[in-house]
């Protein structure tokens, strides 16, 4: 998947180097805030942020490659407690990271108090992740989980430069779907945002954001549809979304723009 888009303002941001933003904002327990906007406007957006920000640059690339593979149940659970607005939710990923090479099965826990909790070990399947998996969601839960949604796209990640905040921006969103019964292959589903922007900004304390801030002085209203929610919304049409029923209108009006 190429990228699509030019980006000069990339070109002015000071450069930070993976470990420089591990060591400062790893963030594996933190609260975070989701942002739909144009691709149109990413150029103005990155401007804007030039002067607070660095950006994550590996082997000369501040753009990279992203694939995240979601497991759930086959009446997608985790997609349903979301749905339903509970406060104490999981999800169960696979990453793999374009910009190293590196995979790993991720649990994720939206906690009461609304932070997130971020739990991971180095792994490319559910079965070498399952004690990790079993403990956070049990193992009822664990048995039941299959591949549900693959999501790729492409990712630019800012470290704001005096605080532990960290913005991502992701673009050009393929969600596919490709699942077998009987041992016989489904056609799979596939559907693109090629002219959407996901923006997330993640930190441990939101209050006097900056990157809150700039979307707000362009009329961006946060969210909390994760990409997971979206591309169930996609690839399932019939799937349940009354809660999500608003924003989603919004992402297909950006989209069809």
């Amino acid at each position: 998947m190429s990228l699509n888009i030019d980006l000069p303002q990339l070109n002015d941001f000071e450069p930070l180097n993976l470990q420089a933003l591990m060591s400062r904002a790893e963030l594996m327990n933190r609260s975070d805030r989701k942002f739909f906007f144009p691709k149109e406007q990413l150029g103005e957006i990155l401007a804007a942020c030039v002067k607070d920000y660095s950006i994550l640059e590996i082997n000369n690339q501040r753009c990279f490659e992203y694939e995240t593979e979601y497991y759930d149940t086959p009446n997608l659970f985790f997609y349903h407690e979301h749905h339903r607005g509970k406060s104490n939710r999981y999800k169960v990923r696979r990453r793999s990271y374009g910009s190293t090479g590196e995979e790993f099965i991720e649990v994720k826990h939206k906690v009461n108090k609304g932070n997130t909790i971020k739990l991971r070990v180095v792994a490319n399947n559910l079965e070498q992740a399952k004690p990790l998996i079993e403990q956070e969601i049990g193992q009822w839960l664990t048995q039941q989980l299959t591949s549900q949604l693959l999501i790729k796209y492409w990712r630019i990640t800012l470290l704001h430069k005096e605080k532990p905040e960290k913005v991502t921006l992701d673009m050009q969103l393929t969600c596919e779907l490709s699942k077998r019964e009987n041992g016989e292959p489904y056609q799979p589903q596939h559907k693109d945002f090629q002219g959407l922007v996901v923006a997330e900004v993640k930190a441990t304390r939101l209050q006097q954001n900056t990157f809150q801030s700039i979307m707000k002085l362009r009329g961006h209203r946060e969210t909390s549809l994760s990409k997971y929610c979206l591309g169930c919304l996609a690839i399932y049409p019939k799937i349940k979304q009354n809660r999500f029923k608003q924003t989603y209108k919004h992402i297909l009006s950006i989209e069809h723009a």
